[in-house]
C-alpha cells in the first residue's frame, strides 16, 4: 500500500518537488497522542542508544506538527493523515529545545537520523519549507517523523516490557538486600564481605539487569546456606577458634567498615511493654516490620535491613550503632525516613549524627531487651 502511494505520488508530483515529503509517502499507524509517543520514547531511550538531549530534540520537533486543536488548546491524536515532515526553522527547534546551539542541534538530529527515528528530506538548496496546492500545504521539505510513528507501537511495547523489568528489579534488588544483611550477620569473613559489596555495587550501576541480579541472588543464597550450615554445627559443638565469628549476631571490633557490638542481653523483669511502645513510636518502620522485634538480633536485622532500603552502606550503620547505640540509632533511622524528601544524601547524614555524637561526652546508652 505505501509502495503504491510513493510511486503514484512520484509520478503526479512536479519535477522540483520530487523527495518532499507528502500524507501519501506516509506509513500508516495507529493514532496515538504525543505525550504518549514520548513517555514511550523516554523510556526506551537507554535501549535506542539515545540521550536525554537528543530526546528533547525529538520531543520539539513532535510540538511542531499540526495536531493540536485549536478551540481547546489541547494536543489531538497524530494520525496518518497528519503530515509529519517539519518544516521549522533551526532557531524554532533550538528554542523549543530548551536554548542549544544550531551545532548541537545538528549533531542530535544526526542521531535520531541513526536510530532510525527521523528521515531528512532536504530541498535543493537545503532550506526547509512547505509545498502549498490551492492555499493547502500537501507537502514539505524538512525532517520527516514517519519512521518515528511507524514505530510507534514497537516503542510502546518496549516501554511496558521496561515497565515489567524494573518493576521485577525492584523486588529482585529488596530480595539481594535482605540476603546481604543475613549474610553479615553470620560472619565477618573477608572473601564473603567482598562478594557483599561486589552484590550492592552491581545493584548501584545504571546498567543493572535482572539477569544480574539472578545471578547474585543466586551465587548469595549458597553462601548464607553454607554460613546457616556452619553456624548450626559450632552450635551443636564445643566452640572453637573456627566458630566465633560464625555465631548469629556476633561481631567482633576487627571486622572493618562492619562492625556490631554484641552486649549480654540480660532478661528484665520489670519491663512493663516500654520497649513495644518505644518500637511502635517509630512511625516510619513499624509499617515495614509490623511485628515488634524479639530479641537484640531481630533488631539488628530490621536496623540494617531498613538503613539499606534508604542507602545507607552496613559501614555507615555500623559505625551508627557503635557510636549511639543499637535502639537509638535505629530512632534516628526513622527521623531520617521522616525528612526523606528534604534529604539528599541519607548517608552522610547518618555520618554528620555519628560525628555530632562523638564530639560530646554523652552516657552510655543501654541497649536493652525489647520484650
Amino acid at each position: 500500500m505505501t509502495v503504491g502511494a510513493q510511486s503514484s505520488c512520484v509520478e503526479s508530483s512536479p519535477l522540483p518537488f520530487q523527495g518532499m515529503g507528502t500524507v501519501e509517502l506516509q506509513p500508516y499507524f495507529t493514532p496515538v497522542l504525543r505525550r504518549d509517543l514520548m513517555a514511550a520514547v523516554n523510556t526506551t531511550a537507554r535501549s535506542l542508544g539515545l540521550r536525554a538531549a537528543s530526546v528533547v530534540v525529538l520531543d520539539a520537533l513532535l510540538s511542531c506538527l499540526p495536531c493540536r486543536d485549536n478551540r481547546t488548546g489541547r494536543d489531538g491524536l497524530i494520525t496518518p493523515a497528519t503530515l509529519l515532515t517539519v518544516y521549522a526553522a533551526n532557531d524554532t527547534l533550538c528554542f523549543r529545545a530548551r536554548g542549544i546551539t544550531d551545532r548541537q542541534l545538528r549533531r542530535h538530529l544526526e542521531r535520531l537520523e541513526d536510530a532510525g527515528l527521523i528521515r531528512r528530506r532536504d530541498s535543493a538548496n537545503g532550506k526547509r519549507f512547505p509545498i502549498k496546492q490551492g492555499g493547502k500545504i500537501i507537502g514539505a521539505f524538512g525532517i520527516d517523523l514517519s519512521p518515528l510513528l511507524a514505530r510507534s507501537r514497537e516503542l510502546f511495547d518496549m516501554a511496558e516490557h521496561h515497565r515489567q523489568q524494573k518493576a521485577e528489579l525492584r523486588g529482585l534488588r529488596a530480595r539481594l538486600q535482605k540476603l546481604c544483611a543475613e549474610c553479615l550477620a553470620l560472619t565477618d569473613d573477608a572473601e564473603t564481605l567482598a562478594l557483599l559489596d561486589a552484590a550492592r555495587n552491581s545493584m548501584r550501576r545504571v546498567g543493572a539487569t535482572v539477569a544480574i541480579a539472578r545471578e547474585m541472588i543466586g551465587r548469595l543464597s549458597a553462601v548464607l546456606s553454607e554460613l546457616l550450615v556452619r553456624a548450626e554445627d559450632c552450635n551443636n559443638q564445643p566452640r572453637g577458634p573456627e566458630c566465633q565469628h560464625t555465631q548469629t549476631g556476633q561481631r567482633t571490633a576487627s571486622a572493618g567498615q562492619n562492625v556490631r557490638h554484641k552486649e549480654p542481653v540480660k532478661p528484665d523483669t520489670k519491663e512493663t511493654g516500654q520497649g513495644t511502645d518505644r518500637w511502635f513510636s517509630m512511625t516510619h518502620i513499624v509499617p515495614f516490620f509490623p511485628d515488634p522485634p524479639r530479641d537484640l538480633h531481630s533488631l539488628q536485622r530490621i536496623l540494617f535491613d531498613f538503613g539499606t532500603m534508604l542507602g545507607m552502606r552496613a559501614s555507615t550503620l555500623s559505625q551508627a550503632v557503635v557510636s549511639l547505640g543499637l535502639i537509638p540509632a535505629l530512632e534516628a533511622l526513622n527521623r531520617i525516613a521522616g525528612l526523606i524528601d528534604d534529604i539528599i544524601h541519607p548517608d552522610a547524614y547518618l555520618l554528620q549524627l555519628v560525628a555530632a555524637n562523638r564530639g560530646h561526652t554523652a552516657p552510655h546508652r543501654k541497649q536493652g531487651s525489647w520484650r
